[in-house]
């Protein structure tokens, strides 16, 4: 039974590995904290997402639903944000293979970034991974490229892999609205994902350290569109396999700014559910 996927190049090798027709549908539910928000309180989100590999192609779609309560004043009503998601990725040979993702957001408050299309491309060629981003908003854009190493080890009964990440995002046109104005042109992020298998359990843990802002996270399948400057990203997780089922319980704690009003105190408690299964 393929095993979870933690980044593109390992996708790309388990795609090769087993070239079968397979299908995974995936459901999931996060509860969000905000501490020192002046903005947000709390939140709920759900998702579904279907994977359908055939031979050398992969197919990727998914739907996610965000509701959130707010502070009335400053903000007039809830916010609610719909976002869409597509990847296909295509396998050259047993080393190679390249992949596109769109996305697309509805957001009743952020207009600024209410209907942004995402777009990216990649190239994985053995455990390094390439990726090029574009967020086009209506009034700037933002350009980010992703650099990934995946290290795979076994010990034992245990097999673990290990993700080294390097985010660069660049800003175009920042000055050109309130939204982004106080955000910096230029970010760094690197990051470390851990991950590993030991029987039917897997575990797994990641951190991102130095700031980031309007970034594409989880390979193209999140995407951070409100003017939130993250520091400080920790995130730890745990689950079980049941035959074809995998269900998966995991914490993520984010520190961050709110740039338009300059509040630097803000962090985001998220605990995510999510069930998978495999026919």
């Amino acid at each position: 039974m393929k095993k979870t996927v933690i980044a593109a190049a390992v996708a790309a090798s388990a795609l090769l590995c087993h070239a079968q027709e397979n299908t995974t549908l995936r459901f999931s539910y996060e509860h969000l904290d905000f501490d020192g928000s002046v903005k947000k309180d709390k939140g709920d989100r759900f998702g579904i997402q279907i994977d359908h590999q055939y031979d050398r192609h992969l197919f990727q779609a998914a739907y996610e639903k965000t509701d959130t309560q707010t502070f009335k004043p400053p903000l007039k009503q809830n916010l609610h944000v719909n976002k869409y998601y597509l990847k296909y990725t295509y396998a050259l040979d047993e080393k190679q293979a390249w992949h596109i993702s769109y996305a697309t957001i509805d957001d009743n408050l952020m207009k600024e970034t209410d209907g942004g299309h995402i777009f990216g491309a990649g190239y994985c060629y053995g455990s390094w991974d390439l990726t090029q981003y574009l967020s086009d908003y209506k009034h700037f854009n933002v350009y980010q490229t992703d650099l990934k190493y995946t290290y795979k080890k076994t010990f034992g009964a245990w097999k673990t892999a290990t993700t080294l990440i390097g985010k660069y995002i660049h800003l175009q046109d920042r000055k050109s609205n309130p939204f982004s104005q106080n955000a910096k042109e230029n970010y760094f992020t690197p990051g470390v994902k851990l991950h590993a298998h030991y029987g039917a359990y897997h575990m797994g843990a990641g951190a991102f350290f130095g700031k980031r802002i309007f970034g594409v996270m989880q390979n193209g399948f999140k995407v951070q569109h409100h003017a939130m400057e993250f520091e400080q990203t920790y995130m730890a997780g745990i689950g079980r396999h049941f035959g074809a089922t995998d269900v998966t319980l995991r914490y993520v704690y984010q520190k961050a700014t709110e740039v338009p009003v300059h509040n630097d105190d803000v962090k985001v408690d998220n605990l995510v559910l999510q069930l998978r299964y495999r026919f």
